[in-house]
């Protein structure tokens, strides 16, 4: 409940004009067998457990921490902050005389309490016009919460069908109105710990409920059951919990790229769903440089970290890792090793000859980065190979990538491609201290900086550009000095220009806020997980046309031609001076990305290759 109060008051702006459903097993059985009901259920910007029997189901799926947030109980939550806070109520829905006695029992229990209005509509469909007039009426009101008490599933349809068109943050609440004017006793808590609520209020009103309640709870029983019949999604055929391994990353927990970002981001889902994940740590200094401290712990949410020793050379670290990890991993009695890139999948074929189920996603066809000598790519290829051979399952990121393995090696892949969390946008505020960046100041660039990268195209585009605004540079070297001195020579001759070093946390997520757009120049990618968090914050993204970059953003981000300089400040150009051409883009990009990549959807089918 401390949660869900403290998360509304953070992000009230942000919910207003949108609705918050309150979900128990009526609305969950109705979601599960009625499909528009359940998109509108899945619409809301949240959805609060207000039932027991949803908490409990969730702490079984292993979210530990779930609780019961009943949207009654919600209510005075709320009113007992509102005079100090200065937030506005209005109530929709419910009778006249419930309204009455709501509003004389909440002015006495809540000095100070500020109700803008209520409305009791007409038992019947409401007119275009009439619908039109109460709208008008409620935002000239501007109400900060919009309580509704029309019941489930109808409040549920109506704050969906006026989401975007009212000014306050819509709450379905049911009785949560009688309940507070005192019309309809409350279950007592006991009843209400024991699940028994729903029987107390059948003694209330049984023509109108027992066969509802009667229906919904006994297949809201029977349906989960059958799910739990069928064996939890972290067990394998049998209900054994999975053991699974993780090789190939740096480090977890670690931005040091998209690699590590996808281990963690698979690996403590699928720890949430009943698995035991190992992720096989590499040792070594941060790619950024010695100030990044490597995480030390033997335990990361869950998921057991196993450092493997290796030599410090960069270009030996990664064999010998790969080695040393695999070889351990033997000992481990796991189900599945899981490889990441192509470089560790060179000792795939040892774990085979145990009969050890192997799955390696090839995270980008690494032997193309310019970045590796002759023997490195070489060491790459024979890893893609080995792979090809010798893995159970092989995950591409990209269309393009499973067309490679296709024509080239006649082998079968399955497209899984990366997730994105939906963040918040939040305001510069660390980033105008360290850096003077204030928001839409700025173009951003956030990769490693690496040759394949494409950053020196982005510079010379950059610096022809007629503008005041900033480029800024957020990465950290990989093993490229060469190419990082190149860099760093090319931007000390624009003052503009500003290289940020490393960066994470609060300051990445204020860069990717306030950005006028996001640039990503790149000669090879494959999933570029800098593209989708910039998306995801809602950005206008500049893209090279590759493939790999192209099926990620569909119509919604701008693309140049791969390594043309000169179309590459076109478009920049263009872009600076067209504000409504720059919003548009902006506009699309985050509700798009963030509904086409999921890492629960991602996590779902990895485990399923587990397993099959």
């Amino acid at each position: 409940m401390d949660k869900t109060v403290n998360y509304i008051q953070q992000h009230l702006e942000e919910l207003k004009g949108h609705y918050i459903c309150v979900s128990n097993v009526h609305t969950t059985v109705t979601a599960y067998r009625d499909e528009e009901y359940r998109e509108i259920q899945n619409g809301a910007v949240m959805n609060i457990p207000d039932g027991k029997p949803l908490s409990i189901v969730q702490r079984k799926a292993g979210f530990k921490g779930a609780g019961r947030v009943p949207g009654p109980d919600l209510m005075p939550m709320i009113f007992r902050i509102s005079a100090e806070k200065g937030y506005r109520h209005y109530f929709y829905g419910s009778k006249p005389e419930t309204l009455e006695a709501l509003e004389s029992k909440l002015t006495k229990e809540y000095p100070g309490l500020n109700i803008v209005g209520m409305y009791s509509p007409p038992f019947r469909p409401m007119t275009e016009e009439e619908d039109n007039q109460i709208i008008e009426k409620i935002n000239d009101s501007e109400p900060d919460f919009i309580w509704v008490g029309l019941g489930a599933p109808k409040q549920e349809k109506w704050m969906a069908a006026h989401d975007g068109k009212v000014c306050g943050v819509m709450l379905g609440v049911g009785a949560g109105f009688d309940f507070h004017a005192g019309t309809i006793k409350r279950a007592p808590l006991w009843m209400q710990e024991y699940c028994m609520e729903w029987l107390f209020r059948i003694g209330q009103d049984p023509k109108r409920l027992l066969g509802r309640y009667l229906d919904t709870n006994f297949s809201f029983v029977y349906y989960l059951f059958r799910e739990w019949s069928k064996g939890k999604k972290g067990t394998d055929k049998k209900g054994k919990t999975l053991r699974i391994a993780m090789i190939g990353h740096k480090r977890i927990p670690s931005r040091e790229g998209g690699v590590e970002i996808v281990v963690d981001e698979l690996s403590t889902r699928m720890v949430k769903l009943g698995c035991e994940v190992h992720a096989y740590n590499r040792y070594g200094r941060h790619t950024a440089g010695k100030k990044y401290a490597q995480y030390k712990g033997k335990e990361y949410k869950g998921i057991r970290l196993i450092t493997i020793p290796t030599f410090r050379n960069g270009k030996l670290n990664a064999i010998v890792y790969s080695v040393l990890a695999t070889i351990r991993a033997l000992f481990g009695r796991y189900d599945v090793l899981h490889f990441h890139a192509e470089g560790p999948c060179i000792m795939l074929w040892l774990p085979k000859l145990f009969g050890i189920r192997t799955v390696a996603t090839i995270h980008g066809l690494d032997w193309q980065r310019s970045k590796w000598g002759n023997f490195a790519s070489k060491i790459l290829k024979d890893g893609e190979k080995m792979a090809v051979k010798h893995a159970d399952e092989i995950i591409v990121l990209s269309q393009n990538m499973k067309k490679y393995f296709l024509d080239n090696y006649k082998r079968e892949t399955v497209y899984i491609p990366n997730g994105i969390n939906r963040p918040d946008i939040i305001k510069a505020d660390e980033i105008e201290q360290l850096y003077g960046l204030r928001k839409d100041h700025y173009i951003l660039f956030v990769a490693r900086i690496v040759p394949e990268k494409g950053l020196h195209y982005l510079i010379e585009a950059f610096k022809q550009l007629d503008t005041d605004k900033h480029l800024v540079i957020a990465g950290g070297n990989s093993h490229s000095q060469e190419y990082m001195n190149e860099i760093e020579e090319m931007v000390s001759t624009d003052s503009r220009i500003l290289m940020t070093g490393f960066v994470s946390g609060k300051v990445l997520e204020e860069l990717y806020s306030n950005a006028y757009m996001f640039v990503l120049p790149s000669d090879v990618e494959g999933m570029a997980v800098s593209l989708l968090e910039a998306m995801s914050y809602g950005n206008c993204c500049v893209i090279s046309d590759i493939d790999e970059n192209t099926e990620v953003v569909g119509q919604n981000a701008i693309a140049f031609q791969k390594s043309n300089v000169e179309e590459l400040k076109k478009v920049m150009q263009d872009l600076v001076d067209d504000v409504a051409k720059r919003d548009y883009y902006k506009s699309t990009s985050r509700d798009y990305i963030c509904s086409k990549y999921d890492w629960d959807k991602v996590v779902e089918k990895t485990l399923k290759l587990y397993v099959r």
